[in-house]
């Protein structure tokens, strides 16, 4: 069983790649408002049409030496990073969320929460280039959330409690968000942040929401910290949100509820 949930867990590494390269093709084309629908992949530079031999997940990065095939100019390390963290999302989610063991932990909750995380990639590498959270974002892990639920109606998981505790998720933070919008009028939190952390507060829950937003800030202030040690340099402008509320509700789909949970027994 061991080697067929491993197995299992590889072919769902490469299909999380693969949708990794589609999830670069957002990043590219939607803060600029071009239908991610048509058209073939180009090269950003030189304009290439780009062929199958150029855009296989991960290897076609590592064999070209990072460099376009035609222009040679380098390839942003966004793109194999992106593909190969999205599979290494699909896996976890697969292994900790869905139970991992062989077939049984593919399921629609696993689809779920595939949506979850890549819709978390896509937010942070674009609020982080352009200071927006397009809508289609929350609105797809929305979608995610409804199919955690119906997962859960299906298996038998389903509870008055479970259902109430990701309605009341719906609000904790993007309540919060709100108000702190309407006061500053919309100067300290965009409505980007709110709308994603509504669908976030959905999938995970009250609790393990609430435990994303502090995890986002801690990561935030690392983040800054880091920053002026490394660089030396103060970022111009606002410094986005999004991409720590992404990477708290990550972590927290995992740990959340765990870490609230054992905070409360301290007591």
């Amino acid at each position: 069983m061991a080697f067929f949930t491993a197995y299992i867990g590889t072919i769902i590494f490469v299909f999380g790649a693969v949708i990794g390269s589609f999830l670069n093709v957002l990043i590219y084309r939607l803060p600029v408002g071009m239908d991610f629908k048509k058209g073939n992949s180009i090269c950003p530079h030189c304009e290439h049409q780009l062929f199958w031999k150029d855009l296989f997940p991960l290897f076609s990065w590592i064999f070209l030496g990072g460099k376009c095939r035609y222009c040679k100019a380098p390839i942003s390390k966004q793109y194999p990073i992106v593909e190969a963290l999205n599979g290494a999302f699909y896996v976890l989610a697969y292994i900790f969320l869905c139970g991992g063991e062989g077939i049984e932990g593919l399921s629609l909750k696993l689809a779920g929460y595939m949506i979850f995380f890549s819709c978390l990639i896509v937010v942070s590498w674009i609020d982080f280039k352009h200071q927006i959270i397009p809508d289609s974002m929350w609105i797809a892990i929305f979608v995610g959330g409804l199919f955690v639920v119906g997962d859960a109606l299906i298996t038998g998981d389903f509870s008055k409690s479970w259902i109430i505790s990701r309605v009341i998720g719906l609000f904790t933070v993007s309540g919060l968000f709100l108000i702190i919008g309407l006061v500053t009028r919309g100067r300290a939190m965009g409505g980007g942040d709110i709308k994603l952390m509504a669908a976030v507060g959905f999938v995970l829950g009250w609790k393990a929401v609430l435990i994303a937003l502090f995890m986002s800030a801690l990561f935030g202030v690392i983040f800054t910290i880091g920053r002026k040690l490394i660089v030396k340099t103060e970022m111009k402008g606002l410094i986005p949100f999004g991409p720590f509320l992404a990477m708290g509700s990550a972590v927290c789909a995992f740990v959340g509820e765990l870490i609230f949970d054992s905070y409360l027994n301290l007591f």
